[in-house]
């Protein structure tokens, strides 16, 4: 465990102005391209550094802080403030540029069933592309609405066909999507928002699990992973020098040679796990560890390893869900308590097993809570999803029967932005417009509207008042 001048209460309320005031000073890393273009990674921090003076990190709210109670909208029950208006964009089964049922296809593409993790991908028209998984299997794969400037679909079609239970991902630096198959031997497939399935390619390297959330930092030439399992672990993938394709503007991860890895949280290495939430808002040091047999499937591995008796790599994070890296403006950069070099970039991943958002430091190798329901007066529901928009506003997906979106509000009562109440369903793929004026969502069973109304999915948008676009 590491000392320092800073008490538990300090240092959770600077790592938690840092996470609420992410989206206001900086996007996170999977939205705008991220890295130093230095060549190679970041040293990991060898806990020398003295620590910084303690202080309280003091931040605005969102301008989603100030939002309502929630009225109906008139949209297939949808709880939202006054002001926010709610629509269909595309429902299972029907054409989404049409709105036709056409279970059979005839007037074209309808929209997948189950949707689930989405972003949106700004175009050079002025327009976006929304992305959503389907988590369903065997089909799976991703389709994508295409809006044009003043947001009329004009398009929906495929990008990748044929996986299984794509649940969450995550977008790269380069403006690809990220789809992981939540399956025991899952893979992460790269995606070309503007392409076609015959595009899309298997990155077999980041793992073989239950795959659900990724991000990259470029810096470091990492991809964070996130499991959705109980007995789940935090991964990383670090690409060889070699894997690095800088023959664009962009440079770009291959993501095909490099280390896999499993994160150990000192003091509960190799399969440890604290039940108690007050163990995990100290400070700890994290090293990483090669997983074994990292071609194989992971679970499988976990278990044949305590079944002979010998040490399973990793701490176990429960049910791990979104992901999101936050790089740090040079103005907020300090030495962390143990660490060695200013913060340079942050990842923050949510834990539903337990409701739990940690913060990792990564060029520090430092962990802990920010978050769980013992700090929230508004008791979160399986923590799923975590999207910050443009203004600064924090919000989490719950994936339980509560089925809301949460503004998380700095150093007061959460807010709920929006609640579906029609039940059997979950909120899933939470993105915004670059301009934060409209705010995507899908929920997963809702009701098509076709024959018998029987559901398995919607994707909406929340339009969102120019007064809760822009911070005061």
């Amino acid at each position: 465990m590491i000392r320092s001048s800073l008490s538990p209460q300090s240092r959770r309320a600077f790592l938690r102005g840092i996470f609420l005031s992410a989206g206001a000073v900086g996007l996170p890393a999977w939205v705008t391209a991220c890295g130093d273009g230095s060549d190679g990674p970041a040293s990991p921090g060898n806990g020398g550094g003295n620590p910084p003076d303690g202080k309280e990190f003091t931040i605005a709210p969102g301008p989603l802080a100030d939002i309502g109670e929630l009225v109906e909208t008139g949209v297939d029950g949808i709880l939202a403030p006054p002001g926010f208006q709610v629509r269909v964009v595309a429902r299972y089964l029907s054409n989404p540029v049409s709105g036709l049922f056409d279970p059979l296809g005839l007037t074209g593409y309808h929209w997948h069933m189950a949707p689930d993790g989405g972003a949106v991908f700004p175009a050079a028209d002025g327009g976006w592309v929304y992305v959503s998984n389907s988590e369903t299997s065997p089909s799976g794969g991703v389709g994508a609405l295409r809006f044009d400037a003043q947001g009329a679909v004009v398009d929906a079609y495929r990008i990748l066909d044929d996986t299984r239970r794509n649940c969450a991902g995550g977008t790269t630096p380069w403006n690809t999507w990220l789809s992981c198959e939540e399956q025991g031997d899952g893979v992460v497939f790269e995606c070309d928002p503007f392409g076609t399935p015959d595009t899309a390619r298997a990155l077999p390297a980041l793992g073989l699990f239950n795959h659900e959330a990724a991000a990259v930092d470029l810096a470091t030439r990492t991809v964070f992973l996130t499991e959705d399992s109980g007995s789940g672990r935090f991964y990383r993938f670090v690409a060889d020098d070699s894997d690095v394709d800088r023959s664009g503007a962009q440079p770009r991860l291959r993501m095909t040679s490099g280390r896999l890895q499993a994160l150990n949280m000192e003091g509960y290495e190799n399969g440890g796990y604290a039940e108690d939430d007050a163990a995990w808002r100290v400070l700890h040091r994290a090293s990483w560890v090669d997983v074994m047999q990292p071609e194989a499937v992971q679970a499988e591995v976990r278990e044949a390893l305590a079944a002979s008796g010998q040490p399973v790599p990793g701490t176990v994070f429960r049910g791990g869900e979104g992901i999101w890296i936050y790089d740090v403006p040079e103005a907020l950069r300090s030495v962390p308590p143990g660490g060695s070099r200013p913060t340079r970039a942050l990842v923050f991943f949510a834990c539903k097993g337990d409701n739990r958002v940690l913060a990792y430091d990564i060029d520090n190798d430092l962990i802990e809570t920010v978050f769980d329901n013992g700090s929230l007066e508004l008791p979160m529901d399986d923590v799923d999803n975590l999207v910050v928009s443009p203004a600064g506003d924090v919000i989490v997906a719950e994936d339980g029967d509560a089925m809301r979106l949460v503004v998380v509000v700095p150093n007061a009562p959460a807010k709920t932005l929006l609640q579906v109440t029609l039940g059997g369903s979950e909120l899933t793929g939470p993105a915004f417009t670059a301009d934060g004026s409209r705010l995507y969502f899908s929920s997963q069973r809702g009701p098509n509207l076709g024959i018998g109304n029987t559901g398995s999915g919607v994707t909406y948008e929340l339009t969102i008042p120019d007064a809760f676009r822009q911070r005061a």
